[in-house]
């Protein structure tokens, strides 16, 4: 029997992805659980929190923590980060030229100031790398490793629709 790990009871992967992008980009210096348990309090705040662990967060209420957690207040101020959604208002694109220019601003710096976060249809999750075959995750679930063949920016069967509302570019200052 195989032990339960997060994402196989809860659908709180969108709070673990912000934990896990603000974690890339400031390394030793962030206390993971306060920011989780801030963003948890957020949340509550505002939104059901029964439904956010039956049926997972909306980009709507992705936005929402960015800009009452991270774009301000303690963590603007200790661990300030420019994030962008720079598909918002794009329609035309491919999916090999999105995971080209997301891998080009993953490499925009030498020492990981940067980090994106994508949205699927299932899962939120922080992507590391991408390559010429595989699209690179930092997740707290198993979604680790995945072919850039699974995605597609249209409905196709068997595969992971990346939704353009759902990816977020962060970027640390100096």
């Amino acid at each position: 029997m195989m032990p339960a790990k997060q994402g196989d009871l809860d659908n709180f992967c969108g709070i673990y992805s912000l934990v896990n992008a603000v974690s890339h980009l400031y390394r030793n210096r962030l206390k993971r659980k306060n920011l989780y348990l801030k963003l948890i309090n957020q949340y509550h705040q505002k939104y059901n929190i029964i439904d956010l662990a039956n049926y997972g967060m909306t980009n709507v209420e992705m936005d929402n923590l960015i800009t009452e957690v991270l774009q301000q207040g303690y963590y603007y101020q200790h661990y300030p980060i420019t994030i962008t959604m720079p598909y918002r208002r794009i329609s035309k694109l491919t999916t090999p030229q999105l995971f080209s220019q997301i891998n080009q601003f993953l490499n925009k710096y030498p020492d990981n100031r940067t980090s994106v976060i994508i949205g699927t249809q299932y899962h939120w999750s922080v992507v590391r790398a991408i390559d010429g075959e595989f699209v690179y995750f930092s997740d707290s679930s198993n979604f680790n490793k995945v072919s850039r063949r699974k995605f597609s920016l249209v409905n196709q069967h068997k595969t992971y629709k990346i939704y353009f509302d759902d990816i977020y570019f962060f970027e640390r200052a100096i």
